[in-house]
C-alpha cells in the first residue's frame, strides 16, 4: 500500500513536496522540505525529480547528505540541474546555484521498484524538455505538466514548448478518471476534474 504525505516546505515559492512510501521503502518527489528523521521508518530509496527547475530541488542536497537515495530525472532533464540558466535560478535570483551531485536518467515507460509497488516514470516535456510525470497505480505526480482547476505549466522558460506541452496534456485526458493528480504546485485534483474543464 502506498502512503503519500504533503510536506511544508519553509522555503517561499516552493514547490509541493511529496514524500512516498510502501513496505518501509520511500522516495521524496521535488525536495522542498529538508530532510526530516522523524518521517522515515525505513529507507529512503528515491529523490524524484519531475524536472530540474530551482523551485523544485531546493533540499536535494539535503535528502543526498543524509541518505542513500540516488536522486531520479528525466534523461533529458538531467544536465539541467547543474545548468543554472535551464534550473532558472539564473533568471529568478541571479545566482549560479543548482545541484551538482550524481544523478540517474531515466525515460519514458522505466519502473522504479519502491516497496511492494512499482513507479513508472511518463514522459510530459512542454512546460521543460524533460518534464515528467511518475505514476504508481492511481496516483500520479504530474509536477508542472498541469494542476487543478484547469490549469498547466508555462512554456517561456528555458526547453519551453507549447506544442509538445499541447501533446503532454492530452497525455493527462487520456488517464482513467479515478486517477488522482498531485501537481507541483496548488491542491490535488482528479483526472476526471481536470478532463471536465476541457469539455465544457
Amino acid at each position: 500500500m502506498l502512503k503519500i504525505q504533503n510536506l511544508e516546505s519553509p522555503h517561499p515559492f516552493a514547490a509541493n513536496c511529496y514524500l512516498i512510501s510502501s513496505c518501509g521503502e520511500y522516495a521524496i518527489i521535488d525536495p522542498t522540505a529538508p530532510y526530516d528523521s522523524s518521517l522515515i521508518d525505513g529507507e529512503v530509496k528515491y529523490i524524484l525529480l519531475t524536472h530540474a527547475h530551482f523551485d523544485h530541488i531546493l533540499e536535494v542536497d539535503s535528502w543526498v547528505k543524509n541518505t542513500n537515495a540516488v536522486v531520479i530525472i528525466s534523461a533529458d532533464e538531467a544536465d539541467a540541474l547543474s545548468d543554472p540558466m535551464r534550473n532558472c535560478y539564473k533568471l529568478f535570483d541571479g545566482t549560479d546555484r543548482g545541484y551538482f551531485g550524481e544523478r540517474r536518467g531515466i525515460n519514458e515507460g522505466d519502473l522504479i521498484p519502491l516497496g511492494d509497488q512499482s513507479i513508472e516514470m511518463i514522459a510530459t516535456p512542454g512546460h521543460t524538455i524533460g518534464s515528467a510525470c511518475y505514476r504508481i497505480g492511481n496516483d500520479i505526480f504530474v509536477g508542472d505538466t498541469v494542476f487543478a482547476g484547469g490549469g498547466f505549466g508555462r512554456y517561456d522558460l528555458p526547453t519551453g514548448s507549447i506544442v509538445m506541452l499541447r501533446n503532454s496534456i492530452r497525455k493527462i485526458l487520456a488517464l482513467p478518471d479515478e486517477c488522482m493528480l498531485y501537481p507541483g504546485h496548488g491542491e490535488s485534483t482528479t483526472a476526471k476534474e481536470y478532463k471536465g474543464y476541457y469539455s465544457r
